[in-house]
C-alpha cells in the first residue's frame, strides 16, 4: 500500500507539473503573442511617422519652392538690368571719347591750314 500511495503521490506531482508546465506555456505563448502585437504595433506607428515626416519635408519643400524661383527670376532681372546700364554707360562713354577725338583731329586740322 505504501508502494501504491508512493505511486499516487508522485503522479499527482507528474500531474500538477505537466499542469504547471502546460500553464506556463500558456502563459509564454500569450506574453509571445501580446510582444508580437506590440512589435508589429510599435514598426506601424514607426512607418506612419516617418510617411508623415516626409510628407511634412515634402509640402514644406514644395511652398518653398515658388519663392526660390521667384527670387531666382528677380535676381536675374536685377543682375540683367546691372548689365544693361553697365553697358549702355560703356557705350555713352566710349561715344564721348571717340567725339573728343574727332574733335582733336578736327581741331589739329584747322591748325595745320
Amino acid at each position: 500500500m505504501k508502494a501504491a500511495k508512493s505511486g499516487l503521490l508522485i503522479l499527482a506531482m507528474l500531474a500538477g507539473m505537466a499542469g504547471c508546465s502546460r500553464s506556463d506555456s500558456q502563459r509564454l505563448k500569450r506574453d509571445a503573442k501580446e510582444t508580437g502585437e506590440a512589435v508589429r504595433q510599435t514598426a506601424t506607428d514607426a512607418a506612419e511617422a516617418t510617411r508623415r515626416s516626409a510628407q511634412e519635408a515634402a509640402d514644406k519643400a514644395r511652398a518653398e519652392t515658388p519663392g526660390a524661383i521667384d527670387a531666382t527670376k528677380k535676381a536675374a532681372q536685377e543682375t540683367s538690368e546691372k548689365v544693361r546700364k553697365a553697358a549702355d554707360k560703356a557705350a555713352q562713354e566710349a561715344k564721348e571719347a571717340a567725339d573728343k577725338a574727332k574733335q582733336k583731329v578736327k581741331d589739329s586740322t584747322n591748325k595745320s591750314n
